[in-house]
This record gives structure tokens, sequence and C-alpha cells, in this order.
């Protein structure tokens, strides 16, 4: 029983990674491009998806937090 429960908090882990990963590429990437396009809708736009994928960051660094604490 215990080491199913290990077993699922595990493969949580991994997912909550793999899409921290994903997050950070595509806010680095609308980052940079919306500096460059700062001044024009598309730079606005990226700066927007910024600000939603940051979000996104969050909210996964928050469930590592949860799962960290229920381990210990």
């Amino acid at each position: 029983m215990q080491n199913n429960k290990l077993e699922r908090l595990k493969l949580k882990i991994d997912l909550i990674y793999k899409k921290l990963l994903i997050f950070s590429a595509i806010a680095g990437g609308s980052w940079i491009y919306g500096t460059k396009l700062s001044n024009s809708f598309i730079g606005f736009l990226l700066f927007g998806f910024f600000i939603f994928i940051a979000t996104g960051i969050a909210v996964n660094i928050l469930k590592l937090n949860a799962i960290e604490k229920e381990l210990s």
C-alpha cells in the first residue's frame, strides 16, 4: 500500500518536472521576443503570454511544494 502511494508520488513529481521544463522554455522565448518587439501588438501579446506561462510555473512549483510536505 505504502509502496503504491510512493510510486504515484514519483510519477506526479516527474510529470510536474516535465511541465516546468517546458513552461520555462516557453516563458524564456516569449520574454525574449516580447522585449525585441515591445513596440508592436505582437510584443504586447507575447508579454501577456509570458504572464500566463509564469502563472503556470508558479502553480506547478506550489504543487511540488505540497508533494514535498506530503513526503516529509
